[in-house]
């Protein structure tokens, strides 16, 4: 097989993974040819050593990843799922609140290590299940289990360094 006909085989599968990531069908349009030209430039270093899906989902991924990391992934959380459902009755001071404390949210989401930021932000964040994480990330269904416990409390640590709780944040 080759990168054309991976794109043929993956590129619906991409697509929707994306789009579940960016919410938006233009972004993830964009974002799955930009997966399929690092994938259709990169062929031949696919050595087999996972499956070809798993390898391209990780390009998808990554390229979707630095999407969010040039746009302020939070913020783009926050203001579609958070932000925007309280924003209609917020007042000037809850504004404010709401502001301080997605500042602290992603600053704390930031001052943790790189793998402890990806499987919060895809079990946590994004909803996927500890298999697909797993998949994504090329991780044991253990290792993100386990990533994400430590995770979890290594945010809580540097969210109380702020004055919040994880609670405020993630349920």
């Amino acid at each position: 097989m080759s990168g054309e006909s991976w794109f043929n085989e993956y590129v619906d599968a991409v697509y929707s993974y994306i789009l579940m990531l960016v919410k938006d069908s233009h972004t993830a349009e964009d974002l799955t040819q930009e997966t399929f030209v690092k994938v259709l430039a990169n062929e031949q270093q696919f050595k087999g050593d996972s499956s070809v899906k798993t390898w391209i989902f990780r390009i998808a991924y990554t390229t979707t990843m630095n999407h969010f990391r040039k746009k302020n992934p939070l913020t783009y959380y926050f203001d579609v799922h958070v932000l925007d459902s309280q924003r209609h009755n917020a007042s000037a001071e809850e504004t404010v609140l709401l502001n301080t404390q997605h500042k602290q949210f992603y600053e704390a989401l930031n001052r943790l290590k790189k793998s402890y930021q990806q499987v919060i932000i895809l079990r946590k964040i994004q909803g996927f299940s500890t298999k697909e994480a797993s998949s994504i990330l090329n991780w044991s269904e253990g290792k993100v289990k386990m990533s994400l416990l430590r995770a979890l409390q290594a945010f809580k640590k540097e969210l109380e360094k702020g004055g919040f709780s994880i609670e405020t944040f993630i349920r």
